[in-house]
Order: C-alpha cells, then sequence, then structure tokens
C-alpha cells in the first residue's frame, strides 16, 4: 500500500533518503519529527545494543517523541540505504489532510505495535508474578511505578493502594530507605538491608531489601528497582535467641558466682528481679491511668454525651507525673468500633469522630483483660507515617458494655524504656485489682 505513494510529487518535501551506517537519530536527542520506512532496513538501538529491526515498508518509527514531545528514547542505524518519510512534528496536521489514507495506515501500524507490546508486557507482569522475591518498580522520583504479586502480598497493599505513592511509605523506616535510595543514586551499593514494613493485616513483617539504580544509554538516573524477602521468621528467631542469650548469660554467671559462696544469690537475684520490676511497673502505671480514664469518660457515656470528653482526655495529658510511659494519645470507641471523641497531644492527628476501627485486628486471649492493635498513622506533611500500638480496655457502666478505650504507646520508647514489645504487651496481665 505504501509503494502506491511513492510517486505523489507532494511527497517529495517528506522524502529523505539514508545510507548504510547513517544515524537517522540518536538515543536522547531533542528532535520529534515522525518517519515512515519505504524502503530499505534499519536497526534500533538502546545504548549500544540492537533492540529491533525495522524492514517493513509503511514503517513507522520515532513515535514516541513525536506523541509525548519528548526526547527519543531510542537510536535509529541504518542496516542497508533507503528511504525514508520524515515529517515534521508542527506539520502533521497538513500531511494528514493531504493524505487521509496514509494517514490512516500509519495509525494501523502503530495500533499494531502497540498491541505486540501490551502482550508483551502482559508475559513480562505474567513472568514477574511468578518470581517469588517482591519486585517494585520507582521513578526517578521514588514512586512506585509497578509491583509483583510477591509484593503486593508482602506489603499488603495493591497498585491501586501504592501506585504513584513515596516507595518508603512501604516501610516503617521511612526516613532510612529515603537515605538508602540517596545513597543507590549516588553510586553506592544496597543489599540485604532489614527494614520493617507495614502489613496492614499481619502487622510488622520484616523485609531483606536490596536497591539497585536505573539508569538511560545516557547514564541519567530514571529510577529504583527494589527486591525484597520475607525473613521475618528468622529475625524473631533472632530476636528470641537474644532473649535466650541473655537469660543463658545471666544463668551461667549466676551459677559459677553460687559455686564461690552466698555473694552469688544476691547479684543473681537482683539482676532477674530487674526485669520483672521493670514490667511491674509499666503494668502497675497503665492499670492506673486506665482505671482514671474510665472513671471519668464512663457515665458521661453511658448518657449517650462526651460534651466533656475532649476536656477530659486534655487534662489527663495536661496533668503533672512522671511522663515515663510514652504515650502517644488516647481514642475512645463505642461497642462497633467507632470513634466518639480522640486527642493526642503533639506529633499526631487525631481520629475524626465516626472513622472505624472494626477492620484492625484486636489481638489478645479470650481471657484477656484488653486488647492490641498495630496502627500507622500518615504525617501531616505527608512525608511517610509513624507506628503506635494501641491497648485497648473495655467500658463499661454498671456492668453495661459502653465500648472502648484505646491508649496509644510508642514502640520504640516502649522497648527502649520497659523492653517490651508488640508480642509481650500481649501477654502481660493488665486487669484491674480487685477491689
Amino acid at each position: 500500500m505504501i509503494e502506491a505513494y511513492e510517486s505523489d510529487p507532494r511527497l517529495e518535501r517528506y522524502l529523505i533518503s539514508f545510507h548504510q551506517g547513517q544515524t537517522l537519530f540518536l538515543e536522547g536527542e531533542e528532535s520529534q519529527d515522525l518517519y515512515v520506512l519505504l524502503e530499505g532496513e534499519l536497526d534500533v538501538l538502546k545504548g549500544d545494543q540492537v533492540i529491533a529491526i525495522l524492514a517493513e515498508p509503511g514503517a513507522v518509527f520515532g513515535e514516541m517523541s513525536f506523541l509525548m514531545g519528548d526526547k527519543r528514547t531510542a537510536t535509529i542505524r541504518a542496516r542497508l540505504q533507503g528511504k525514508a518519510l520524515s515529517v515534521p512534528r508542527r506539520d502533521i496536521g497538513r500531511f494528514l489532510q493531504e493524505f487521509p489514507q496514509l494517514g490512516k495506515n500509519m495509525a494501523q501500524v502503530l495500533a499494531q505495535r502497540l498491541d505486540a507490546a501490551s502482550n508483551q508486557l502482559f508475559g513480562l507482569k505474567e513472568f514477574c508474578d511468578m518470581l517469588p522475591d517482591a519486585v517494585v518498580l520507582t521513578d526517578h522520583t521514588g514512586k512506585v511505578t509497578a509491583l509483583n504479586l510477591a509484593a503486593c502480598e508482602l506489603y499488603g497493599r495493591d497498585w491501586h493502594q501504592m501506585g504513584h505513592r513515596p516507595m518508603e511509605e512501604l516501610f516503617e523506616q521511612g526516613q532510612q530507605v529515603r537515605e538508602l535510595a540517596g545513597g543507590v543514586r549516588g553510586g553506592q551499593t544496597c543489599h540485604e538491608q532489614v527494614l520493617c514494613c507495614r502489613h496492614p493485616q499481619q502487622g510488622p513483617r520484616y523485609v531483606s531489601l536490596s536497591l539497585s539504580a536505573l539508569h538511560d544509554a545516557q547514564q541519567e538516573f530514571k529510577g529504583m528497582l527494589l527486591v525484597g524477602r520475607d525473613v521475618t521468621a528468622v529475625e524473631r528467631l533472632k530476636h528470641r535467641m537474644r532473649h535466650l542469650r541473655r537469660w543463658l548469660i545471666a544463668a551461667t554467671a549466676a551459677l559459677v558466682l553460687c559455686a564461690g559462696g552466698l555473694v552469688a544469690y544476691p547479684y543473681f537475684s537482683s539482676s532477674m528481679v530487674q526485669e520483672t520490676t521493670l514490667h511491674s511497673e509499666f503494668r502497675e502505671k497503665l492499670v492506673r491511668d486506665r482505671q482514671l480514664l474510665g472513671s471519668l469518660l464512663a457515665e458521661d457515656l453511658a448518657q449517650g454525651k462526651l460534651d466533656r470528653g475532649q476536656e477530659i482526655l486534655r487534662r489527663f495529658f495536661a496533668a503533672p507525673g512522671d511522663g515515663s510511659l510514652p504515650y502517644t494519645g488516647v481514642v475512645v470507641l463505642d461497642n462497633e468500633k467507632k470513634v466518639l471523641e480522640s486527642y493526642y497531644p503533639k506529633g499526631g492527628e487525631a481520629q475524626k469522630a465516626g472513622a472505624s476501627y472494626g477492620h484492625i485486628p484486636f489481638e489478645g486471649g479470650r481471657e484477656a483483660d484488653h486488647r492490641v492493635l498495630h496502627v500507622f498513622h500518615q504525617n501531616q506533611d505527608q512525608n511517610g507515617s509513624w507506628g503506635e500500638l494501641l491497648v485497648a480496655f473495655p467500658l463499661s457502666y454498671q456492668d453495661k458494655p459502653l465500648g472502648w478505650l484505646l491508649i496509644g504507646l510508642d514502640p520504640t520508647a516502649l522497648q527502649k524504656r520497659y523492653d517490651l514489645d508488640k508480642g509481650e504487651l500481649i501477654e502481660l496481665k493488665l486487669s484491674s485489682p480487685k477491689s
């Protein structure tokens, strides 16, 4: 079909010839003319590698830069001499008016190429979804552009939730991820860095993460490749082994000292009591504050009003105390786990009335007097998020269930001050003392 137009004199102003080895345009070049091959063969190159050969008359090339108004994405070099039509971007309207059938043929060729590319991308996605590792791609700004099935399962988010979102939102240590990405962009390597991700249903998951920079043929930075493996079981085993090692060291020291005489007993007992004292101190303070808040809120809640709720919570945080408990805020829920009132004194955003906590697991045994939630909040500046452990106590008045009192704790400070993590917090006995 294209041969029928070659003798048309109106095409002469668009006609060009090329010789073997001639470069029609270079990758990264600013030109945006659209080309149609009439005869000859052309190599399509990315960098120094030939990725395709154009030999069919009517083949369209240069269309990506033409359509997007951007730099050339590949180099075109003549394999054999030949001829082509070169249509400047500014003249495309007139060209299509003069040669509507030729424009239709060009559109058909582009549609066929798009269909072939779509099939290739689908096949590549199917292959990536079969990989056991979690693969995430980002653009040059660090926003997610693609992720495979393993990544969706590991991070607990699909494309609709993570597409075009900053990659650091996948992890608790958002600042650390940004620093790692900056180092890789500057030429450093990043392999097998263990980070904690925020799985909405399963809670904290540990990921062994490797980052690689993606560059084009001109070595311009284009994005990041993140490959992650779930190492949660290994990290939890390490945590248990650290506890066991500390216990074994203490026990061994105690046995050695016992062999020396009675001096060993006080040393051993004091070292063992210290950890128990920390847990006991935390338990007593938390139960005390739970009782105080419950007594102040329960009667108003039973009467179906919380006019004084915000003032009660504000005064609670403003009251003088030793400040040793790492509180982040307080949330009051009704029986359907919807927010009635909340207060975050600093660094947090109060939850809106009516917001539901029903989708968040309330973890704990049936006989326990409390439950534990692990939630994540978006920072007000939208640069990442922060994690929070919420201890949930049932609220009641005269044996009538009213809802839940959620007391927020900073997980990092809780571990540092009281040597407590989420699992130990769930197992801790927090029932009120009998009067």
